[in-house]
């Protein structure tokens, strides 16, 4: 009886660790991870899904923007000053206002950026990693929230989306 326990619980064990490792996420940026759990993943949730009616999720138009430059400085723009005001993604509303996190700096905001397209987007086209060179330019021409979310329109139209 003993045995047929323990071989159990190693089965349960074993089960357990393969279920986890099928939904384990591949992350090239940690950095990125790490900001994002701690400043984005409240609202958007572990692993971008978002959350209905408050948060969009993150995996799938980002890769999308990446691949343009005016996409990429929407993404930029908004994770720096934020957006206000109701957008859809795949016909699902949100009304949100996203907070600035200019407060970041120019590294961590890349990081997060990269981890977003790149770890949690199966799609990104070819698009090329952020780097800090990049959001420096971004802050350089600062937007307020009004109008990072009229960028976003512009932007959506120009991709097809």
């Amino acid at each position: 009886m003993k045995t047929a326990s323990v071989v159990m619980a190693a089965l349960a064990a074993g089960v357990m660790s393969l279920a986890s490792g099928a939904f384990a996420q591949t992350v090239h940026y940690p950095g990125g991870k790490s900001t994002f759990d701690g400043k984005c993943a409240v609202c958007h949730q572990a692993g971008g899904k978002g959350m209905d009616g408050l948060a969009p999720p993150l995996v799938e138009y980002p890769g999308k923007y990446a691949g343009s430059p005016d996409g990429r400085a929407q993404l930029g723009h908004t994770v720096l000053y934020g957006m206000f005001g109701p957008i859809k993604v795949k016909e699902k509303s949100y009304n949100f206002k996203m907070p600035s996190f200019a407060s970041l700096s120019d590294e961590e905001i890349a990081d997060v950026l990269n981890y977003v397209v790149f770890d949690l987007n199966a799609q990104h086209g070819s698009a090329k990693p952020f780097d800090v060179a990049e959001v420096k330019a971004w802050r350089a021409g600062p937007l307020d929230q009004t109008a990072v979310h009229q960028h976003r329109e512009a932007v959506l139209k120009g991709l097809g989306l």
